[in-house]
């Protein structure tokens, strides 16, 4: 076992700034129950909305396993009170109130599928419950007269039981040849999803050569209807009430044919097109009156000379506002932003080793309300803004996890790490592998050797002592994931640590 000296640190946001104060009830809109046990009632733990103190609090391991790709990397997320942890094998679900209600779907039915891709966890409300939603790439070698196709597949499922809900399968090409490197087969490229109904549209593109071109095409689902729709020659950006926001174009340099666009997701429908006359832009995020886009266009190609901007999209009148770059022009190579479910859009430069920038839009208007660069002087950007959740910033600087106001760009004071690790109070007690009577269907655990089972929660053995800032965020708290480190985690992939919201 390995001796952790942890440190819990704690992240303190003064009061009034980045939402309400007021603890909200966690025990409503749940109404699930554990996976293992007969009791009226879900165990729950404190909710915060947003959470504005952060406390490491559980750490669930993600197991290695033996045939694993290089590029199946675990992927955290968090709905209501479960954590997630995702990956090529399936999804895992974690009560963090109550350790006994683990769950674990996988990602494929048939032996004759391999996984290639998955996305990370998304958390969504679908008839009032938490519900996590994740995609995946598959090839199908087929069966009988089946020929071998490229598949996407997303399931919705509600994480207090461990049940699927919903489930789509689309096939989004023809293979040639066997494994993931086959003509046809599908990657994932991006998602984009609505928190609010469940729906999703997957950005995918398809291996091609010399003879056979790359496709690129967004795959729309619904949970409702438990329907799909594919777009050809999209790439999403936004789904908000049944419209999706996307970009299609060339990525050549001197291209002059991107456009964005507003289309019908259940038809696939293009209802508006504003072409831009420059390359195809890049999708950036989706809030729930914009979508936002980046897009760079020579004005002399000879002279390297370039302009470029944010793009918002009106998904209602499809009306555009610009934001230019507050970098000079020689810095700027794009941008990642994070929508806060709420009113804000959170951005920073990327891609270069100069200048950085952090920004933040107001989704209502999809006008730049703030932002500072590193050139300001007097303020430091952060090295990744890693979540943003109803008006709260949650980013990673060199020293420390720190917190802005989503609205005004302000710091929200942190508190010096307090000395010790969590109490035994803060830490569920360890948790149990699901068995096959723990899962939700019959078939929904895979075989030993088809994936990893998770140990569950090991006391915060695993956990490093140095609290990170949360990838994913909900009303309990928050997630992010560790390398495992000491001699017992030679069998694992990566550890998701769970910090839970103590104000």
């Amino acid at each position: 076992m390995v001796a952790t000296t942890a440190v819990t640190a704690a992240l303190i946001l003064v009061a009034g700034c980045g939402g309400s104060d007021k603890k909200s009830d966690s025990g409503s809109g749940n109404g699930g129950q554990s996976t293992t046990s007969a009791t009226p009632s879900a165990p729950t733990v404190p909710s915060f909305d947003p959470p504005k103190a952060l406390s490491v609090a559980a750490a669930f391991p993600s197991a290695d396993y033996q045939g694993r790709s290089a590029l199946d990397e675990a992927q955290m997320g968090i709905a209501g009170q479960v954590a997630l942890v995702g990956g090529f094998a399936g999804l895992n679900g974690h009560d963090v109130a109550n350790p006994n209600n683990q769950w674990m779907i996988p990602s494929k039915s048939a032996d004759t599928t391999t996984v290639s891709g998955a996305s990370k966890p998304m958390a969504a409300k679908v008839d009032g419950k938490d519900v996590a939603v994740v995609a995946y790439a598959e090839e199908d070698k087929g069966n009988g007269t089946q020929k071998p196709s490229g598949l996407i597949l997303v399931q919705w499922i509600d994480v207090m039981t461990g049940k699927k809900i919903a489930e789509v399968s689309t096939p989004v090409s023809t293979l040639d040849g066997t494994g993931s490197d086959a003509i046809g087969s599908p990657k994932l490229t991006n998602t984009a999803y609505d928190p609010e109904t469940g729906q999703v549209a997957v950005g995918v593109s398809t291996i091609g050569n010399s003879s056979v071109l790359s496709k690129t095409l967004a795959v729309f689902a619904d949970p409702k209807t438990q329907k799909s729709t594919i777009m050809p020659a999209i790439t999403p950006a936004a789904v908000h009430d049944g419209v999706i926001a996307g970009a299609k174009g060339s990525n050549d340099a001197k291209a002059t044919d991107g456009t964005i666009l507003l289309a019908d997701g259940a038809s696939g429908k293009v209802t508006k097109q504003l072409p831009l006359k420059q390359p195809v832009p890049t999708p950036l995020a989706g809030g729930a009156k914009h979508a936002y886009f980046y897009g760079s266009r020579y004005t002399d190609y000879d002279a390297g000379i370039a302009v470029s901007a944010i793009y918002a999209l009106d998904l209602s009148t499809g009306a555009v506002v610009q934001t230019a770059p507050a970098l000079p022009q020689k810095d700027v190579v794009g941008y990642d932003c994070i929508a806060d479910q709420a009113t804000s859009i959170v951005c920073t430069s990327n891609g270069n080793s100069g200048p950085e920038e952090i920004l933040g839009l107001d989704d209502t208007t999809g006008k730049k309300t703030w932002g500072y660069t590193s050139l300001s002087g007097g303020r430091v950007v952060p090295q990744r803004v890693t979540a943003a959740y109803h008006g709260v910033v949650y980013a990673q600087t060199e020293a420390q996890p720190v917190l802005l106001d989503a609205k005004t760009g302000q710091d929200l004071p942190s508190a010096a790490p307090s000395s010790g690790g969590p109490s035994s109070s803060d830490t569920p007690s360890s948790g149990v592998t699901p068995s096959s009577g723990d899962s939700a269907s019959t078939g929904d655990t895979p075989s030993e050797s088809d994936s990893p089972s998770d140990n569950g929660d090991l006391g915060l053995t695993l956990y490093n002592g140095k609290q990170e800032s949360p990838v994913a965020v909900s009303p309990f708290g928050g997630v992010y994931r560790q390398l495992p480190t000491g001699n017992d985690s030679s069998d694992l992939e990566s550890v998701c640590i769970f910090v839970k919201a103590t104000a």
